[in-house]
């Protein structure tokens, strides 16, 4: 399983909680590229202003990466491998970026639709860690023994672990839960399961009519500034108009 999720699973513009007005809107934002149309909640390079990217702000998975990729570099000063730790931050954080997006979600502007998918890998990168980091207490050994196997006789070495089997068994049961939370967000294959699916439906449709109104706002304001435009021509003339009534009636006294 992933933390990012790889596409939209029965997510359709059809759904039945999407008035006929706002289908064409959802239609566009299952459209978008969630990479590449969505900005991600923190700026990468090629801004107003050129940034030293460094491996030691990166997650340690992602640093890793870019060290190794230092270390096939041949020695160079100090100032040149800086800007070399720079560029390869930078492709590493484009190659990363759907991994990333569950560690920094996405701008607080965006589309509801994509805040919550953003959420939904988010939380389950989290419940990934708490597993991980169960599993990683369950297996830990702190000591071996050596054994006897009563049907074969032969001498085994039986691990002793750092946690006491009741408490084994409890984070055993934690882990089984917390892969039951996953499989409620996302399936497998990467689809999203039944609660993920549920709340970005809810989101696509929060979506679709908050785009549909904004299209209202914009022709609303394209037409009060032509009506404005209007009424100002209407004053002009008619202080004009105004203007040469007096005019006339300066001529008939």
């Amino acid at each position: 399983m992933r933390a990012a999720v790889a596409n939209y699973g029965s997510l359709s513009s059809n759904d039945e909680s999407i008035p006929d007005e706002h289908r064409l809107y959802a239609e566009k934002i299952l459209k978008m590229d969630p990479l590449e149309d969505v900005q991600a909640n923190v700026s990468g390079p090629g801004g107003a202003r050129p940034m030293k990217l460094k491996a030691s702000g990166l997650p340690s998975d992602l640093s890793a990466e870019v060290y190794r990729r230092l270390e096939r570099m041949p020695t160079m000063p100090h100032e040149e491998r800086e800007k070399h730790e720079s560029n390869i931050v930078a492709e590493v954080l484009k190659e990363r970026r759907g991994a990333l997006r569950s560690i920094t979600g996405v701008r607080p502007d965006s589309l509801p639709f994509h805040t919550e998918q953003a959420n939904i890998a988010m939380q389950v990168r989290g419940l990934y860690e708490k597993r991980n980091s169960l599993q990683r207490d369950i297996d830990r050994v702190k000591d071996v023994r050596k054994s006897e196997d009563p049907e074969t006789g032969e001498v085994v070495a039986e691990p002793i672990y750092w946690l006491s089997d009741t408490k084994r068994a409890n984070f055993a049961d934690q882990v089984v839960d917390i892969e039951r939370q996953v499989r409620l967000l996302v399936n497998e294959d990467g689809t999203y399961g039944i609660e993920g699916l549920k709340r970005v439906r809810k989101a696509l449709a929060e979506s679709a009519a908050q785009l549909h109104r904004l299209d209202l706002q914009r022709a609303e304001e394209a037409e009060a500034k032509k009506r404005s435009a209007e009424i100002n021509r209407d004053a002009r003339i008619n202080r004009r108009a105004e203007a040469y009534a007096r005019m006339s009636r300066d001529e008939i006294k």
